[in-house]
């Protein structure tokens, strides 16, 4: 026997999830592709059924799969051309998969749920005699019912758009509502803290002063005086290290995480602040007392860390993720906070002698207050209209509008600061909410000096004695010299100080507090009061506690109150995910067997806009793969389900932007699925839909249709803004959806993390992470828009792409994108030849932008085969010999479009990339994509036009009706088409020559 070597490591010395996460997907999900086998075997011939029970892990399956990509309304009316198209050669039935994303999955889930009830296909008729060779087809009742709705948002106009804003103001006041007892909270704290004007240049912490100043506690602290803070928080710093020891010891926690080093860091805290603060006392400064206190604490300990570093062997210089950076990072945060917290005071006194300047005839103090409201007043229309246009200013971000590299960067940089205000409106606007609260809050006890009762001249000297900064009056008069004498002479005469205001009775030091907040606060005050008569007695100022303290409690009580509301307020409830899910289930969800009343349709096409077909809004997602009625019906049969129509998976995202699962590259997503038979992920696991049905009771077909379009949210994947997550939440731009986790369906598993009850927050920070109780969901685009991902997963043999996302400088992005995840993910590697597809788009499309005449005018190049094509056919190497075929179909020009489409391309010069942001078709816009996509599949599919097949970096054409191609043999073989032969007439005439 050879020998061996070395023994190899123990395979438990592996981390078990990174083994698992090694593990390929079909090979750890190989029981999720055979239960699909078994469905699609349903709706298959006898002789066409795969055996599910034979088949390996990551075999290559021999199905055919869809995929129709995102665009909104523009991709689903491309995609219902293309499906008709199919249907037009018979060739729906050979579909097994169908994967959709976005607007490409409005008209698959519409596919799926009206061949579900009609059991055929209902958006167009197969020609009689079974012909092909028709170009066009015409209408049917479920397509007319889609061009009826193709302004699927607003289909009955004004009537819609008012419901829909009212919709959209009840969620602004409902974020309100969850924002504002944070804003109350903070302004109370601030005004407990500083009750007084005179307080506001006095360094405190929690309203424990640093000075010495009993005039500015509403409490008695003299307990921290006598004893001083470090002992205080020394204390608290030992109780924290207590509890760290024992969670250690108690958890048997890996040593640098859990709540052991929670409580350490909270001990440290406490013991840093408390001789921070003892160390102010001795700054003796107005503003920034603490926090210049720390900063130079910080100094010595950061230094006391480099030399640490320095001494230690080079074994212990671990920087990566190890306790010492951990420990600076926090202390960095708190130095940042603090410091904000004490600018607060800062800027509260200059909104008093911004407000007082007139009154005491001063000059206009504080430039910083008056810039930070005219900032917030910019910013805010400037956010809306970010925030309308957030695509378009992604794409300029891309680069991609300019046809300049030198355009391209100044468009990059102009978007991105533009994004940048458009972020900081919505802060902007609360943080000078917040300073109006506190402000309001805060006693003047500068007019308690100088009260009213002195008359108005009095009153006013004494207030300029006050307010060193405000001058009681002037000098006038005139200098003249005199040369020839010699003579200097001056003629000075005083002029009296401005009057204070018209009516002096009105100076008081509650006058700058609207009437009905400050009667609000006195009966607040006065209920307390009468409990708890102690709260009120203290060595603060006697309107401290009169008028602040009042403050302070309402502020206080309408915060909890708000906050204990708030828990109330369901995550779904009130975003605009119902107001989107139920439109788009009114456009595409309908029985097309059934008229609106129940009874049954009639079959000719309608030109009634009020005809409607009854809805199937509560169509579950089960129902897909069901037994019949009739035969669940039956005692003592059991019913096999049964799949009559393409195996849907409705691709979502799963935004886990505070997770290391996605973020080690930066994707902030990952793949999220819908079917009939399984939901979930990679990251969350996967579940029965029946189960997750029944947890989530709201969880239905239309439901999934409409978070696979969420394509509007302050998360949105690989695809965030950052800069305007806060302003996309607060604004409630929310399509997306909160979902139960999959990973915790069974009770018997609990989850990691508990989602916080103010769900909302967890959008604001983006804090999402694949082990809370319930995940966030979006548009499967903010990931991958093709929908091509989750069928190279289940490897595929054919996939049809059909990407008809806006895509005006024909990059072909998403494109790009399924290759690096297919070779990154997957070792999947694509070859496709789409460059012949770009360049004859690019070309009309720059003709039509120049309006220099009919895009089907003639020009040098229009007769060569090269240029009119829509389709490419490329190879996908799944590895160890196995191969597929991509038939990829792009919304493109050739110019042999019929007239109308031709027409409109000329009137809009970036058709067929019109932006998504357009959701409000027209009839003739609908019709134009929809004739679009029935053009490039019926070309492609009946060899009129050629389709690009080849390597991608030496493409040439072919017809996809002629034989010689192996891509596209395989192709029709896959698809149940005769597979052509060549032609041997040449050979036979020979042989018959020679005989």
């Amino acid at each position: 026997m050879l020998h061996q070597g070395p023994a190899t490591p123990a395979p438990m010395a592996r981390n078990a999830a990174a083994v698992d996460q090694e593990t390929p997907w079909c090979e750890k999900h190989h029981q999720i592709v055979c239960d699909e086998i078994e469905a699609i075997n349903t709706r298959r011939e006898p002789e066409r059924r795969l055996d599910a029970d034979g088949l390996q892990p990551c075999q290559l399956l021999d199905v055919v799969g869809l995929a129709l990509s995102g665009g909104g309304i523009r991709s689903s009316a491309v995609c219902l051309g293309v499906l008709q198209a199919l249907n037009h050669h018979n060739l729906i039935g050979r579909i097994d998969y169908l994967s959709t994303v976005s607007g490409g999955g409005y008209i698959g889930t519409s596919l799926s749920a009206t061949m579900t009830t009609a059991r055929r296909f209902v958006f167009g008729e197969r020609p009689a005699g079974g012909t092909v060779t028709s170009a066009e087809i015409s209408d049917t009742p479920s397509v007319g019912h889609l061009r009826n709705y193709s302004n699927y948002l607003i289909p009955a106009g004004a009537r819609d758009l008012l419901t829909g804003v009212a919709i959209v103001v009840r969620g602004l006041v409902a974020n309100i509502g969850l924002t504002l007892p944070i804003v109350l909270l903070l302004a109370a704290v601030t005004i407990w803290s500083t009750p007084l004007r005179s307080c506001l240049t006095d360094a405190n912490i929690f309203g424990i002063s640093l000075n010495n100043r009993s005039l500015c506690e509403l409490h008695d602290f003299s307990d921290i005086d006598r004893y001083g803070f470090s002992t205080f928080g020394l204390v608290v710093a030992l109780v924290m290290f207590a509890c760290s020891g024992l969670a250690y010891f108690a958890s048997r926690s890996v040593r640098g995480s859990g709540p052991s080093v929670v409580f350490a860091y909270i001990g440290g805290i406490a013991l840093l602040l408390g001789v921070a603060c003892d160390f102010a006392r001795f700054l003796k400064v107005q503003h920034f007392a603490l926090s210049l206190s720390i900063a130079i604490i910080g100094g010595v300990l950061f230094f006391g860390w480099a030399l640490k570093q320095s001494l230690a062997s080079p074994g212990k210089r671990q920087e990566f993720r190890s306790h010492w950076p951990s420990m600076g990072a926090t202390f960095l945060v708190l130095l940042a906070v603090i410091a904000f917290f004490e600018f607060q005071p800062f800027m509260l006194e200059q909104m008093f002698d911004v407000a007082e300047s007139s009154a005491i005839g001063g000059p206009a103090a504080a430039v910083a207050i008056t810039w930070i409201k005219s900032l917030a007043a910019v910013a805010a229309p400037i956010g809306v209209f970010v925030t309308a246009f957030r695509q378009q200013f992604v794409e300029l971000l891309k680069g991609n509008s300019a046809s300049s590299q030198w355009g391209s960067l100044v468009l990059a940089v102009v978007a991105k600061v533009a994004l940048w205000i458009a972020g900081l409106a919505l802060p902007l606007v609360i943080w000078v909410a917040y300073l109006y609260l506190s402000y309001w809050g805060i006693a003047n006890d500068l007019f308690e000096r100088c009260p009213s009762v002195m008359g108005a001249t009095s009153q006013r000297e004494c207030l300029v004695n006050a307010k060193s900064n405000a001058p009681s009056g002037s000098l006038a008069g005139r200098i003249q010299f005199d040369a020839s004498k010699g003579t200097l002479s001056a003629e000075i005469t005083p002029k009296a100080a401005p009057q204070v205001v018209a009516d002096a009775e009105q100076l008081t030091p509650t006058w700058h507090t609207p009437a009905w907040l400050l009667f609000l606060a006195q009966k607040a005050g006065q209920v307390v009061q009468v409990r708890f008569p102690s709260l009120f007695q203290g060595n603060a100022s006697e309107l401290a506690y009169s008028y602040s303290l009042h403050m302070v409690i309402l502020y206080t009580f309408a915060g909890i109150l708000l906050f204990a509301i708030s828990f109330c307020l369901t995550p779904n409830a009130n975003s605009l995910h119902r107001l989107y899910r139920d439109r788009l289930s009114k456009a595409f969800l309908f029985d097309p067997t059934r008229s609106a009343d129940g009874r049954v349709a009639p079959a000719e096409a309608s030109l009634d806009q009020g005809r409607d077909f009854k809805a199937l809004d509560r169509m579950k997602l089960t129902d897909l793969y069901a037994a019949p009625a009739a035969t669940a019906r039956i005692p003592g049969q059991q019913a096999a389900p049964k799949l009559h129509a393409p195996y849907q998976l409705i691709n979502t995202a799963l935004n886990i932007q505070g997770s290391d699962f996605a973020n080690r590259r930066g994707r902030n997503a990952d793949f999220f699925v819908f079917s009939a038979l399984n939901v979930g992920s990679e990251a969350t696991g996967y579940a029965p839909t029946a189960l997750v049905q029944d947890d989530e009771q709201s969880l239905d077909l239309a439901t999934a249709m409409a978070i696979s379009g969420a394509a509007a949210s302050s998360n949105m994947g690989s695809s965030s803004i950052k800069a305007l997550t806060p302003t996309l939440a607060l604004l409630n731009v929310r399509l997306g959806y909160w979902l139960k986790n999959p990973r915790y369906v069974d009770e018997r598993v609990r989850p990691q993390r508990r989602s916080t009850p103010i769900y909302f927050w967890s959008e604001i920070s983006g804090r999402l992470y694949e082990n809370s109780d319930s995940v966030y969901l979006t548009d499967g685009g903010h990931i991958e828009n093709l929908g091509v991902y989750e069928l190279l997963r289940r490897r595929c043999k054919v996939i049809i792409a059909v990407d008809a996302e806006a895509d005006a400088p024909m990059n072909f992005g998403s494109l790009m994108t399924l290759q690096r995840y297919a070779r990154i993910d997957l070792g999947a590697r694509i070859d496709l030849p789409w460059t012949p597809i770009r360049e004859r788009t690019r070309a009309l499309m720059a003709r039509n932008a120049d309006k220099a005449g009919d895009p089907g005018a003639a020009d040098e190049r229009d007769d060569i085969a090269r240029d009119h094509v829509h389709v490419a056919i490329g190879t996908i190497d799944y590895g160890g010999d196995e191969q597929g075929y991509l038939v990829y179909v792009k919304s493109s020009l050739n110019g042999d479009e019929n007239d109308y489409i031709r027409d409109y391309a000329r009137r809009n010069d970036r058709f067929p990339h019109e932006t998504t942001g357009d959701q409000f078709f027209s009839e003739e816009q609908f019709e134009v994509y929809r004739a679009l996509g029935f053009h490039m599949a019926h070309g492609f599919l009946s060899g009129d036009n050629p389709v690009a097949v080849g390597s991608g970096v030496d493409p040439h054409m072919a017809r996809f009706t002629e034989a010689g191609e192996p891509a596209i043999d395989a192709v029709r073989e896959a698809l149940g088409l005769p597979v052509p032969r060549r032609q041997t007439a040449s050979v036979t005439a020979t042989m018959i020559d020679q005989g």
